[in-house]
């Protein structure tokens, strides 16, 4: 375990990029709060502190550290979406920012998250707002003091913790690997579809293996093991490069053996004979490097992204690794190499400046997260109207860019999206970026119909008001079930991810940032429309009423 002073230990990281857990950290008077820290895994370009980006993330019920959901019966079949994998599945999103999970301060009955320090609620979570709860001031205070903590942590002791947890993983993964090769050669004289389809089961059972010993893994909607750091293709596809390097190594090793032999043999027949065999032999280990240095990609040139459920991730993952190849190499892939070069020096490069509360701010709501969301929204409008002249909270306000609403929701019967017309003419005024993502669970439940209606009147009165907002429903195919409420995470880093891509794809081709924020505004727009078009022909119809609905159930 790592520690910074009494009180201030963090989990064991995975490696050097995190999840780190730093307790207590201490926020407005005497508020504090746990959390999950993973650092940047693709170094900026540009060194300034205002540069750099923080995801801070609030998650729903149930999501807590893996050891307590697993002492849970209700929430042990969710254990894939604990707080720590996501903080690496917002990572894998997010290669070039700070990810910042904040832990609710209670935990009511290990189910019910209860975000007091930001917004009051009863035992259940259900938030009461009020104009003002001092939450912008205890988020500043949280990333003032966090960046202190990360700060004080010898860096011995990080790097010497994540050198044991690496080579620990390291070992799992080699036995995991011998033991497989030796179930493969055991069953060689089989049917070959009987072999195929053990070799399959064998497989699943080897990922179930290392998912028990590994701490920092997710897992796919599928099942199968993504692990937090990639060497730029999917898990899949390294297990199998790990089986033919095996097998290689394997006939490799008997080659030079037979080889060896032989050529003992040789040396009291013929010496010349002797002379060209080991010419031979060189050759042959030659070539073999060659050939495995030529299929095993370049680590530091490969972007780090969580594949998800996408089928189409593994193989952009592969063009990622094949666009930067040394003699494909584009200027700005070039500065990408350099970069990540420069970050393998210094493993701990991200703590160089390290002042999280000028960071940009991206803040990211899921399910009863939410609700922090919305109180934020309440003190915007407070600072912005009721008190204009105090500009103790404007740096702040003015570095958050973005806020994503992910299936918000909570036990209560109202208030669970904004929809008074005054607070959301505030949020648009302030120009930064809004996220919708929503699944059936939330906002097609028959049980729960002002969801829907209050989602709708958010949605609509924001684009009323010209906000820059996004709208996107995740598996309408599909039914409503608590399941597919938690993937709409997995959903959401990948449109981020997908997203991306895109920009890649620009900065290849040499479009200038205009172009590429036209393009990217142009492919939201067309999946707005498209989400839109899911909710039916009478939405136009109730814009008419939508002021006088909004106000009266603001009240």
């Amino acid at each position: 375990m790592l520690g910074g002073g009494s009180g201030e230990r963090l989990c064991t990281p995975s490696t050097s990029a995190g999840p780190f857990r730093i307790f207590s950290v201490a926020g407005f008077q005497n508020r504090a709060n746990d959390i999950v820290y993973c650092p940047p895994i693709v170094r900026q370009q540009s060194q300034h502190v205002e540069d750099s980006t923080a995801i801070i993330y609030f998650g729903g019920d149930v999501q807590d550290f893996p050891e307590s959901m697993e002492t849970n019966r209700d929430s042990r079949g969710y254990m894939k979406y604990n707080l720590e994998n996501s903080a690496i599945l917002l990572r894998e999103a997010f290669p070039r920012s700070h990810i910042i999970v904040i832990r609710p301060v209670r935990m009511e009955f290990k189910t019910f998250s209860c975000f007091d320090n930001f917004v009051r609620g009863n035992n259940a979570g259900v938030p009461d707002h009020t104009p003002m709860n001092h939450a912008l001031q205890h988020l500043e205070k949280l990333l003032q003091n966090l960046s202190q903590r990360l700060i004080s942590i010898p860096e011995n002791e990080i790097l010497d913790q994540a050198a044991q947890a690496a080579a620990a993983a390291a070992a799992v993964a080699a036995a995991a690997a011998a033991a497989a090769l030796t179930l493969s050669n055991a069953t060689a004289n089989s049917d070959s579809s009987s072999s195929s389809s053990t070799a399959s089961d064998s497989s699943q059972e080897m990922d179930i293996d290392i998912l028990q010993v590994q701490e920092n893994v997710t897992v796919d909607a599928d099942g199968a093991v993504i692990f937090p750091i990639v060497a730029g293709e999917s898990a899949e596809t390294e297990t199998n490069n790990a089986h033919s390097g095996t097998n290689n190594a394997t006939a490799a090793a008997a080659a030079v053996a037979a080889n060896n032999s032989s050529s003992s043999n040789d040396i009291t027949a013929n010496s010349n004979a002797n002379n060209s065999q080991e010419s031979q032999q060189q050759q042959q280990q030659q070539q073999q490097q060659q050939s495995s240095q030529a299929t095993t990609p370049p680590t530091n040139n490969v972007e780090h992204y969580n594949s998800g459920n996408n089928s189409n991730s593994n193989n952009d993952c592969a063009g990622v690794a094949t666009a930067t190849s040394a003699t494909h190499t584009s200027p700005s892939l070039q500065q990408q190499q350099q970069s990540r070069v420069i970050t393998d020096s210094n493993p701990l490069w991200w703590r160089e400046n390290l002042n999280l509360d000028k960071s940009k701010l991206v803040l990211i709501g899921f399910s009863k997260g939410c609700v922090v969301l919305n109180q934020f929204i309440y003190e915007f409008h407070y600072l912005k109207t009721l008190t204009p002249d105090d500009s103790s909270m404007c740096r702040l306000l003015s570095r958050i860019t973005d806020m994503y609403w992910l299936d918000g929701g909570h036990g209560g019967q109202k208030n669970t999206w904004i929809t008074s017309r005054s607070l959301l003419e505030t949020l648009t005024r302030m120009g930064m970026n809004i996220h919708v993502h929503l699944t059936p669970y939330q906002v097609q439940d028959d049980r729960r119909p002002w969801i829907r209606k209050e989602e709708k009147l958010f949605t609509e009165m924001l684009r009323r008001l010209n906000a820059p907002i996004t709208r996107h429903l995740h598996y309408d195919n599909q039914p409503a079930n608590l399941m597919t409420h938690f993937e709409v995470l997995q959903a959401f880093c990948q449109h981020v991810h997908a997203l991306n891509q895109q920009q890649q794809q620009h900065l290849q081709q040499g479009n200038t940032p205009q172009q590429q924020q036209q393009q990217q505004g142009n492919n939201e727009q067309s999946q707005i429309i498209s989400a839109t078009a899911n909710n039916g022909a009478g939405s136009s119809s109730n814009n008419t009423n939508l002021v006088d609905a909004s106000e009266e159930s603001s009240k």
